[in-house]
Order: structure tokens, then sequence, then C-alpha cells
């Protein structure tokens, strides 16, 4: 027993012994095979703590990327939530320009004809557009006035004034017709 204990202690303090007596301890095949029994012994524990400390690692890593899944979605609901809140905002401003126009503008369109409708369209699409199928030019005095944006619809069918006089509606717009043009002041 007191082999034991004195290879115990020599494991933990080998500097204590002389390098003779180190031999000697070893030269017992008993306390050899107790010491190679004792290197197993702590080479497994090693090995379970590493095992185990390779598996936090895993974990940790694994918590970090179920961290940042989870911060990216709700960044990506943050940002759709205000982009919807931006839209129902447009919308709820397109609505109230639309609506202050007289409602019988909007009951002069007969049902037959080709309607256009511009949701939130520039002042310069529209006016192209009438000049394309009235076959005149448009004449900007102002270029502010080019970027206006409108909610209207146009009847194909109807003659320019009627056009002409159902934009001049909207608080910014200044439009008249010529002979050969449209022009935005």
């Amino acid at each position: 027993m007191k082999d034991i204990e004195d290879l115990l202690r020599m494991t933990e303090r080998p500097q204590d012994y002389t390098d003779e007596e180190l031999q000697q301890l070893m030269s017992d095949p008993d306390m050899r095979a107790y010491y190679e029994l004792m290197v197993k012994a702590e080479e497994g524990f090693i090995q379970r703590n590493t095992k185990r400390d390779k598996a936090r690692r895993l974990w940790k890593i694994a918590a970090m990327f179920v961290g940042i899944i989870l911060l990216s979605g709700l960044t990506f609901a943050a940002v759709h939530i205000m982009r919807s809140e931006k839209t129902e905002v447009r919308s709820q401003e397109t609505e109230a320009v639309a609506t202050s126009q007289p409602s019988t503008l909007n009951s002069q369109l007969p049902e037959s004809d080709t309607i256009r409708t511009f949701e939130n369209a520039e002042l310069q699409q529209i006016l192209g557009e009438l000049a394309d199928h009235y076959h005149l030019e448009v004449d900007y005095r102002n270029e502010q006035s080019r970027h206006i944006r409108l909610y209207t619809k146009w009847n194909t069918a109807a003659p320019l004034s009627q056009i002409v006089e159902r934009l001049n509606h909207f608080e910014k717009v200044n439009i008249r017709q010529t002979n050969k043009q449209i022009i935005a002041e």
C-alpha cells in the first residue's frame, strides 16, 4: 500500500524524487502496471473532457447561428413592416388627392371607352402619353412640374380639353393647350 502511495506522490510531484528512486519504483512489475493503468485513466479523463469541450463549443457555435438567423429574421420583418407602412401612407395620400376631385368628373367617363389609369405617375409620363395620343408636343415652362405625381383616369375617347380640365383640378398643376402643344406651367 505504501508503494502505491509513493507512486501517486511520484506522479503528482516527480521533482521531489531522484532518478534512482523513480527507476527503483518503476522496476517493480506491479508498480509499473499500476502506473500504466493510471496513465490510461488520465488519458481517458482528458479525452472525455476534450469531447465535452468540443461539444460545448459546437453548442455555442450553433447558438450563435440561431441568434444570427433570429436577428436576420427580425430585421427582415422590421424592414417589411416599415415598407408596408410607407406604402400605406402613400396610398392614403393618393386617395386623398383622388378624393379631392369633384365626383362629377369621375362620373363623366363612359364605361364603353378605353380607360387608362395613372397611379402615382409623374406628370411628364401622363402628358407624354396624351401628346402621343393627340399628336401634340409638350412644353414644360417649369421643370419641377415634370415630377409632380398624380393619380388620375383618362378616357382615351374623350377630347383633350376635358382631360386638361381634369388635370387642372389638382393644386400644383396648371396646363393649357394650343393647336400644336400642351403647355405645363
